[in-house]
């Protein structure tokens, strides 16, 4: 009897200190996702920038500067596909959502 009590107090416990870790793993996601957009944006921004002096007429045709362009594209391109699974996260949450209140 009281080996099954302790038992049960050690699961109780473990229990509790998962589903604190899974909230704090929840609230560093949240955090991540909600800072990927200005990422998504800063990108996107210096890759125009980029791709504005390259098509200058004293730098057109400049090796390094085509180079940098097309990993700054690559770099985008990366982060939107970031952006797009945290978008299908974010239908997930909505569709569960609708089924709750229904």
């Amino acid at each position: 009897m009281i080996t099954t009590i302790i038992f049960l107090v050690i699961s109780v416990l473990l229990n509790v200190l998962l589903v604190w870790y899974i909230i704090q793993l929840i609230k560093k996601l949240v955090y991540i996702s909600e800072n990927i957009d200005g990422l998504f944006e800063t990108l996107k921004e210096y890759s125009e920038h980029i791709e504005e002096i390259y098509n200058m007429e004293t730098y057109y045709g400049d090796s390094v500067l085509e180079n940098l362009l097309t990993h700054s594209k690559n770099i985008v391109k990366e982060i939107k596909t970031y952006d797009e699974l945290k978008a299908l996260f974010s239908e997930e949450e909505e569709e569960h959502g609708e089924k709750e209140k229904i």
